[in-house]
């Protein structure tokens, strides 16, 4: 099986005939998979495996496969006990190997149909939401921005982000991974954290999520420092008995610096003056 001529037939039908995100990232893995394997007629793979390198989930799994199997992707033969299943890779431009190089001009007109009424789909949603003064941004822009930042996205939370984007904002999802990288975490998991503690306190706006950060900052620096395992605050009280001592002993070196001699003064206030230091 020719591997490019394979990946060039399956974007061209999935621009003819879309199928869900979960059911692409199967057909990756399986792909990838038989590649390894030389392109075996049959191989097998356990489920586990199978959903753990796509990132799906055991009831997303089932789903995609079924759908792929639909659609003509793949073929599933089940087997007895604890057995994996076997998979076969469809190939999917067989049928297309005799075919002349000139398109056919009904296929390339359902073509630009969807391509055109994806356009137009496009155009609308970013009508709409300059309109109501959101962003200007797509809500793709958040998963293509963690892609470039925290590393490859699988489906499982590529879904999650649109989800969070589609119910908190994309500002305020974009401003929370920008947060995670400040402080040196490249993960979804923390990002959903900072997304789940803004929620619980009513923040919806990135403006909100800033003020909020600043006022954490200002009463960290202002918290006083702690002692002891109690964590009972300590601070050392000067009784105005020694504050009015330092204060009259002060005033005797000044009055017997008037009376001495130049070297005496200074032996003098030197002493006086550590003496003052040390109590």
């Amino acid at each position: 099986m020719n591997y490019i001529k394979q990946l060039n037939e399956f974007h061209f039908r999935i621009d003819l005939e879309p199928i869900s995100v979960n059911a692409r990232s199967l057909w990756y893995t399986l792909t990838d998979i038989n590649n390894k394997l030389c392109w075996r007629e049959e191989f097998t793979v356990a489920a586990s495996k199978l959903s753990d390198k796509a990132g799906l989930t055991e009831s997303s799994f089932k789903r995609a496969r079924k759908e792929l199997e639909e659609n003509g992707y793949i073929q599933v033969t089940s087997r007895n006990g604890n057995q994996s299943a076997l998979y076969k890779m469809v190939c999917l431009y067989a049928n297309a190997v005799n075919k002349t190089n000139a398109p056919d001009p009904q296929h390339m007109q359902k073509v630009d149909h969807n391509l055109d009424g994806n356009l137009d789909a496009l155009t609308k949603q970013k009508q709409k939401r300059k309109q109501n003064n959101t962003t200007n941004t797509t809500t793709t822009d958040a998963v293509v921005f963690f892609q470039d930042n925290f590393g490859l996205i699988n489906p499982y939370v590529a879904n999650d982000i649109i989800q969070w984007v589609s119910d908190a904002g994309e500002p305020i999802v974009l401003h929370a991974m920008k947060r995670a990288l400040e402080q040196g975490k490249g993960n979804w998991g923390y990002v959903k954290g900072i997304l789940q503690a803004w929620a619980k306190k009513g923040i919806t706006e990135v403006e909100a999520a800033q003020e909020e950060e600043k006022n954490f900052r200002v009463g960290r620096e202002r918290k006083p420092r702690s002692y002891g395992g109690s964590g009972t605050v300590i601070s050392e009280v000067i009784p105005d008995w020694f504050r009015e001592q330092k204060r009259k002993k002060r005033k005797q070196v000044v009055e017997m610096v008037e009376v001495m001699d130049p070297v005496a003064e200074k032996e003098e206030v030197e002493r006086l003056l550590a003496g003052l230091r040390q109590g």
